[in-house]
C-alpha cells in the first residue's frame, strides 16, 4: 500500500478529535472507511498508532510523534492549495504575518492597508499570535513576518524597530484614581491588578513587575485574561485595573478612563522580526516597503 494525503489528513483529524464518531463527521466520511483508513496507516507504519476503547482513542507513543511529524506536512501542502488558488485570481505572492494584542491596536493596521493598496497582488495572511511563540512559528516557517511585543536579538532573527507607545494605566471610570488626570505607576500599589495569562502575556507582564519592584512594591493580581478584550471586560467590571499599551486610545471603550503613567520612562516597544534566511520575494518588497513607512522611522 502507498501512503497518500488521506491517511495523512485522516490520522491528523482523528489526533485531534481522539474520537472516530467526530473524526468521520470532520472529514465527511463513513466511519468503517475512517477506520480502515487508520488500519492502512498503521499497516504502512508498521507499528499502533492508536489505542482504541470502546469509549475512547488515545495516541501511542509512536502515534504523537508521527502526529507532529505530520503536522508541517499537511499544512504546506493546504498552503499550495490555497496559493495555487490565489495565483488563479491574479494574485502572485502571500505573506503570513504575525501581530499581537498591541501590534493591532496600534500602528499596524494603517501600515498594512497602506502596504495592500501599493501591492494588492500580494495577499497578506494575518495571524494573531503571541510574542512568545512568534519566533517559534518563524523558524518553522510558519510565518514569514511578525509584529511582537519588545525587542528580539534571537539568533539567526532578524528584527527591526516598528513602534512604540506609552505604558497607561486602564481603571474603571468610576475609580476614585480617575479623577486625576495623571497618575504614577506607585499610585497603584494598593490597587488590585488584572493581567493576561499564560505565556501569551508573560514578557509584557515580567516587564510590568520589574517596574512595579523598582518602585516598592509588587502588584496584587485579582484576576486574570486571555486577551485584551476581557482585560478590559474585568477592568469595567471592577475587578481591578490594569497597565496597557497607550494604543488603546484608537479604539475608545466605554466604562474605561486611560491615564498617562508618569513615571514610566520606558516605552512600549513593537518590533518587526523575520528569519534572516528568507529570501522570499514578496518579504523582500514587503521590508523595503516596511523600512520606508514604519511610524518609528518618520519620527526619528
Amino acid at each position: 500500500m502507498s501512503l497518500d494525503l488521506r491517511h495523512l489528513r485522516a490520522f491528523a483529524m482523528l489526533g485531534q478529535e481522539l474520537h472516530f464518531r467526530r473524526a468521520s463527521e470532520s472529514l465527511r466520511v463513513a466511519q468503517p472507511a475512517l477506520t480502515k483508513t487508520i488500519q492502512q496507516l498503521e499497516d504502512h507504519v508498521g507499528t499502533p498508532l492508536l489505542v482504541r476503547s470502546t469509549r475512547r482513542v488515545e495516541l501511542t507513543e509512536a502515534g504523537r510523534v508521527f502526529l507532529a511529524e505530520i503536522a508541517d506536512v499537511t499544512a504546506r501542502i493546504d498552503r499550495a492549495v490555497e496559493r495555487a488558488r490565489k495565483a488563479a485570481r491574479g494574485v502572485r505572492g502571500e505573506l503570513r504575518i504575525a501581530y499581537t494584542d498591541f501590534a493591532i491596536n496600534g500602528a499596524l493596521p494603517h501600515f498594512l492597508r497602506t502596504f495592500n493598496e501599493a501591492h494588492p497582488d500580494i495577499y497578506l495572511d494575518l495571524i494573531f499570535m503571541s510574542t512568545i511563540h512568534q519566533h517559534e512559528a518563524i523558524l518553522r516557517h510558519r510565518i514569514d513576518i511578525g509584529f511582537l511585543y519588545g525587542v528580539s536579538d534571537q539568533q539567526p532573527i532578524n528584527s527591526l524597530p516598528f513602534d512604540e507607545n506609552d505604558y497607561v494605566a486602564i481603571l474603571p471610570v468610576n475609580h476614585h484614581l480617575a479623577k486625576r488626570d495623571q497618575l504614577a505607576l506607585s499610585d497603584l500599589k494598593a490597587e488590585k491588578f488584572v493581567f493576561g495569562t499564560g505565556d501569551s502575556w508573560m514578557i509584557f507582564r515580567n516587564q510590568v513587575f520589574a517596574e512595579c519592584r523598582a518602585r516598592g512594591f509588587l502588584p496584587e493580581i485579582s484576576l486574570e485574561a486571555t486577551n485584551s478584550d476581557g482585560i478590559f471586560g474585568l477592568v469595567i467590571a471592577g475587578a481591578g485595573v490594569a497597565i496597557y499599551s497607550s494604543a488603546i486610545g484608537n479604539m475608545p471603550r466605554q466604562g474605561i478612563a486611560i491615564r498617562q503613567l508618569t513615571d514610566m520612562p520606558a516605552k512600549l516597544p513593537i518590533t518587526a522580526v523575520w528569519e534572516r534566511g528568507n529570501a522570499s520575494e514578496e518579504l523582500t518588497v514587503f521590508l523595503r516597503f516596511l523600512r520606508r513607512f514604519r511610524p518609528l522611522a518618520k519620527s526619528g
